[in-house]
């Protein structure tokens, strides 16, 4: 073959190469927020770092932690500007957060320039009630221990892809009634034995933006250690970020 073939076929390779470049879409920035008080025999590293471990495996997004001890509370500005979509973990200090950065992340939220997801006692975040406009509490809980039955009431919804029912061997319980605005989609349901009902996957538009509460992660079990959790957690993120 000579040269001029052997250029040819060069030249055509790189053309394919800078091609599927373009044609590639950009992975999506996810931010991991958490308020750093996760019981270390569960989550050594924390929340935000197990997180991270996985969604960081995803070919599809780019990862970056924060937390409450952070400078700006890990919610300045630049880190907000530079996500598609924040994962916020809280559950001991929402109060903690300062106002005009649950307000920055609740303007851009609006505005369709972020995605939020809010997991587990995150209901209670500032940033999540005011996306909501109520309390966000559930019926009553309690952290005993029981499994909980986990149904997928919207198995078409991009949140439930690749996601059978699973039950999660020991956690703790919420029960509605759930105080929160009527959701777009009801994407989870959860059981106890006992009885006891929890709309657990929600969705909802708020403005321009995309909100979604996923309630399995309490940190006194390994909760988000189980790969349904964390395939739907995943899932969220794309979705919040209008990558779904």
């Amino acid at each position: 073959m000579g040269m001029t073939a052997l250029g040819a076929i060069g030249q055509s390779n790189l053309i394919r190469a800078r091609a599927n470049q373009v044609d590639r879409p950009a992975r999506v920035r996810v931010l991991v927020w958490c308020e750093g008080t996760a019981r270390r025999s569960i989550y050594p590293h924390d929340i935000d770092a197990t997180l991270a471990e996985f969604l960081g495996r995803q070919p599809s997004l780019s990862v970056r932690r924060a937390r409450l001890g952070d400078p700006d509370a890990g919610l300045s500005d630049e880190a907000l500007d530079s996500a598609d979509v924040l994962i916020w973990w809280g559950r001991l200090r929402h109060d903690d957060i300062p106002a005009g950065r649950s307000a920055a992340v609740v303007e851009r939220v609006k505005a369709g320039r972020l995605g939020f997801v809010a997991l587990h006692g995150s209901c209670s975040s500032k940033p999540f009630r005011a996306l909501m406009g109520t309390a966000c509490e559930p019926g009553s809980w309690s952290v005993d221990g029981r499994p909980e039955h986990i149904w997928i009431a919207s198995p078409a919804h991009p949140i439930a892809r690749g996601v059978a029912p699973f039950t999660i061997s020991m956690t703790d319980m919420f029960a509605e009634p759930f105080s929160v605005p009527a959701p777009e989609t009801v994407v989870l349901v959860s059981t106890w034995e006992k009885g006891e009902t929890m709309r657990s996957g929600l969705t909802w538009t708020v403005g321009a933006g995309r909100v979604a509460y996923l309630r399995p992660g309490h940190d006194a079990f390994p909760v988000l250690f189980h790969p349904s959790v964390r395939r739907l957690i995943a899932n969220a993120a794309s979705w919040a970020a209008r990558r779904a």
